[in-house]
């Protein structure tokens, strides 16, 4: 159990680095207004693709791909403790802190793969707002 903690851990802590790395993009992004004329939006809707293309749609990818890994494990360790809590009595209850640590670490994975999904459907959104094509 001790390796997949180390295994977890290690990939949220370069998920998390990613995550900040292109975070000020992304608020780039975000914070881009429409023009009034259609045509000076091009500049920035390639800027939001390209953002979206090389940063978003691959951070997400990773996100969701390693919570999915991680959850049914974590699932499975929340059961059994639960199933365990309620069929001893308190004084003979054990604590194991490697497991604790590994549903923690795929909560926060969790959360931050739901952080991720807001921005990207913000970005699309966005992208709708500032498109020369949009009518």
């Amino acid at each position: 159990m001790s390796d997949l903690l180390s295994a977890s851990s290690l990939l949220l802590a370069i998920l998390t680095t990613l995550f900040g790395t292109y975070y000020s993009s992304i608020i780039e992004v975000l914070n881009l207004e429409p023009n009034n004329f259609k045509e000076d939006d091009k500049a920035n809707y390639t800027l939001a693709k390209s953002v979206l293309k090389t940063k978003l749609i691959p951070l997400l990818t990773a996100a969701t791909s390693i919570t999915l890994i991680f959850i049914p494990q974590s699932i499975k360790i929340v059961k059994t403790s639960i199933e365990y809590f309620t069929s001893l009595e308190f004084k003979t209850l054990s604590y194991d802190t490697i497991s604790t640590s590994y549903v923690a670490v795929t909560i926060f994975m969790f959360i931050l793969t739901v952080n991720i999904s807001i921005l990207f459907f913000k970005v699309i959104s966005k992208m709708k707002n500032i498109n020369p094509k949009r009518s």
